[in-house]
């Protein structure tokens, strides 16, 4: 599972591109805006198929919903990460609901800049951390739950 990049973020695009040439599925947020949540669903082009609200943030129209006992990898945006792999996202706490789901059992990936990787981030009781960082200089692995 991907993120749609905003302008300002790392883009994804060719990951996605490359997930599709070994033959994977990819699936992106689709978001519930009324209820809260993402619904990951299934997409096959980058080009057709979605809505674009005013944030710039392009959200599925169509596509199958995706089990979440189905994904094994989940790679998340953020305005910041610190080095222990707590996110700083952009207040609705919408991945921090998706990863506390006990059906999903994939490892959490953050993408981001160098520069969006800080010494530490204020964390809440529900923030969930990611395992692994992949930065423009850098892979962080971290063996952690909630960001010990």
């Amino acid at each position: 599972m991907m993120f749609l990049s905003l302008p300002h973020e790392v883009d994804t695009s060719e990951a996605i591109l490359h997930a599709w040439q070994l033959g994977k599925a990819v699936a992106v947020p689709k978001i519930s805006w009324e209820q809260r949540h993402m619904i990951p669903v299934q997409i096959n082009s980058l080009e057709t198929g979605f809505s674009t609200g005013a944030s710039g943030l392009r959200n599925p129209t169509s596509g199958l919903p995706v089990p979440f006992g189905e994904i094994d990898l989940v790679v998340t945006p953020a305005l910041g990460f610190d080095k222990k792999g707590n996110r700083l996202g952009r207040g609705g706490s919408y991945y921090d609901r998706f990863f506390a789901n006990t059906e999903l059992k994939a490892d959490r990936c953050g993408f981001a800049f160098a520069e969006q990787l800080l010494d530490s981030i204020p964390v809440a009781e529900h923030d969930e951390p990611v395992e692994i960082l992949v930065t423009d200089e850098e892979i962080i692995y971290l063996d952690n739950e909630k960001g010990d």
